[in-house]
């Protein structure tokens, strides 16, 4: 798929507004058309200017650097643990991802046929685990994915799990452990990921390859699994 060239990317920090949500202690974050409820005031909204395009055949690490969010909001005190993907929560144009990358596009298709398969009750998502999609894209592949879970949200359905891109799990000093939630929007607009960093006393120190997920649970996660999973519930695409 031939792109007419690079562009530069200008991610500008715009107004967000924040209300008394209610629920939880939470705050309402409105980020451009999006609003989600938080548990902090350390949310900052960004939009992206002008997406990168690639030519075929570009590598995963362009791929990676291409920072093709619609606009994205990160939060500032949710500990990362020097961790690379900071907290987010992403909004993607679903256009704008086809025309980036094959790559990207082939996620998204992915995406969808798995959530649609799920609805349809054709499969479970525990089926469809190991074919999840990730973004923001990463050049290594993931070492694991566990812990799975069909979450809706007010205009769209997503998958929960917990990953990694690292062999050794650290959640110490060099956070590589995530929660991530990857859904589609009902009308196919908006691909949204959002992206925790996790600590986990019981896997610290453990090889991807040794996890055994029947023995891990939501409740050996900070933050907790379920908080986070309300986060994502209380997405609104208004």
């Amino acid at each position: 798929m031939k792109k007419a060239g690079l562009f530069l990317i200008c991610l500008i920090s715009i107004l967000f507004t924040v209300s008394l949500a209610g629920a939880q202690g939470s705050v309402r974050v409105k980020c451009n058309q999006f609003t989600m409820d938080v548990t902090s005031e350390n949310a900052h909204c960004y939009q992206v200017d002008e997406n990168i395009l690639l030519e075929e055949g570009a590598s995963p690490e362009q791929i990676e650097n291409a920072q093709v969010a619609n606009s994205a909001i990160y939060f500032s005190d949710f500990e990362s643990n020097m961790g690379k993907i900071p907290p987010q929560v992403t909004f993607y144009l679903v256009d704008d991802l086809g025309k980036t990358s094959l790559d990207l596009l082939d996620r998204t298709l992915d995406l969808s046929d798995i959530i649609s398969n799920i609805k349809s009750e054709f499969s479970t998502v525990e089926d469809n685990l190991f074919l999840m999609p990730f973004l923001p894209y990463q050049a290594a592949d993931p070492t694991i994915k566990i812990l799975p879970a069909k979450i809706d949200f007010a205009n769209g359905t997503g998958i929960r799990y917990v990953t990694s891109f690292e062999e050794t799990l650290s959640t110490s000093f060099n956070s590589n452990l995530y929660y991530t939630w990857q859904g589609l929007s009902d009308d196919g607009l908006y691909y949204i990921s959002a992206v925790f960093p996790l600590s986990s006393g019981s896997l610290n120190g453990q090889s991807a390859s040794s996890v055994n997920p029947d023995q891990i649970n939501g409740s050996d996660f900070q933050p907790s699994l379920n908080e986070l999973d309300y986060y994502v519930r209380s997405i609104v695409i208004e």
